[in-house]
């Protein structure tokens, strides 16, 4: 279902540069406000704000993945593919090792930014899902069916 939204003069400048500052796609922040108004009949700040945030640090998370992913294809297995085709013998791939010196720097430096961006994205969650039950964990069970389950010896 496709409608036009009018905004007031005033407010279209601030959803844009909310939309722009947090990367975050107009539809979806306007999908979002409205259903947090229809299910809660208001339409609070705070989540939209996380759920902004969370979806730009998904981005950039899969954006070092991909700069991650072409380095090792480019430097990291290219000597191990060659000699695979050529029919040469091939130990054990060593990816760091193939890269130069500051290949291998830039590709800890993406690691620990996307480590420190999976950090972040638990903390959003945790504070999206606070009133959400944990999963409970029936141990007894396990530990049943580990050592043979509920099915009868035959």
């Amino acid at each position: 279902m496709r409608r036009t939204v009018y905004f007031w003069r005033e407010l279209y400048p601030l959803v844009r540069r909310f939309c722009s500052r947090f990367g975050v796609c107009f539809n979806e922040f306007v999908n979002l406000a409205v259903q947090r108004f229809l299910v809660e009949g208001g339409c609070g700040g705070e989540e939209l704000r996380l759920r902004a945030r969370l979806a730009l640090l998904l981005r950039r998370e899969a954006e070092l993945r991909r700069v991650q992913n072409c380095m090792l294809r480019s430097g990291a297995y290219l000597e191990d593919y060659v000699r695979r085709r050529l029919g040469k013998p091939v130990g054990a791939p060593k990816p760091l090792a193939a890269l130069s010196g500051r290949e291998a720097e830039v590709f800890k430096r993406i690691a620990g930014e996307r480590e420190r961006i999976a950090n972040e994205i638990a903390g959003i969650r945790e504070r999206l899902l606070k009133d959400s039950p944990s999963f409970k964990l029936d141990e007894d069970r396990v530990k049943k069916k580990v050592e043979g389950g509920d099915k009868p010896n035959e």
